[in-house]
């Protein structure tokens, strides 16, 4: 019994990776924009992790016309350098409030290149899913996914340079850890007055550096 679930539950790992990024990249073949991506090492998530967390947010942007990718991966095709870092990471003036799986420090109005994930606390969200036993795979890959998507609205708050949120779509405020069940990636949208803003930033202010 024990093994027909481990089966079952590699089954699904297999599935839900296998709808990752790769079918949403083929909407837009040329992205306006390239953003890299520096990880700090106190973001606690394993290599192959990291590479759904990339995929995850990358399968939304994309659609927007953005390109997500590590900076070791970059050669020289980064139009923007955005720093990904832990709650560790944040100094004192940094900090917001602790119910926030992500954030971006802004000042005198403007959004730094920076993105602050907590992923203590993604993790508590995705162990209250099914309370109880779970093969450790699956579990990285719900945590996996549920930060790439808390990123990709943080990298909204950078590329869009604004604090606003929205009722829906990738700028609304709340973000629920079932959601990586049920909700495609599709649904992660911007909005005609978002979309607009977006493209008036990424042709003005191209190469900004992650600080």
């Amino acid at each position: 019994m024990r093994g027909r679930l481990a089966s079952a539950a590699a089954a699904c790992v297999m599935t839900m990776l296998a709808s990752g990024a790769p079918a949403a990249q083929s909407a837009v073949e040329s992205p306006r924009l390239g953003v890299c991506l520096s990880l700090s090492p106190k973001v606690s998530v394993s290599a192959r992790g990291a590479a759904v967390v990339l995929a995850e947010s990358n399968a939304i942007w994309i659609q927007h016309g953005v390109g997500l990718r590590w900076t070791e991966q970059s050669g020289n095709h980064c139009d923007r350098v955005i720093a990904l870092k832990a709650d560790q990471d944040a100094l004192p003036e940094d900090v917001t409030s602790e119910s926030a799986l992500g954030w971006v420090p802004f000042v005198e109005g403007r959004a730094r290149q920076l993105v602050f994930l907590r992923v203590g606390r993604a993790r508590m969200l995705v162990d209250a899913l099914s309370p109880g036993s779970r093969p450790e795979g699956l579990t990285e890959l719900l945590l996996a996914r549920l930060l790439g998507r808390s990123l990709a609205h943080e990298l909204g708050h950078v590329l869009l340079n604004s604090r606003s949120h929205e009722e829906s779509g990738l700028m609304r405020a709340r973000y629920r850890a079932g959601d990586v069940l049920s909700v495609p990636t599709s649904a992660y949208t911007l909005n005609a007055v978002e979309r607009a803003r977006l493209i008036a930033h990424s042709t003005g202010q191209r190469r900004q550096v992650a600080q």
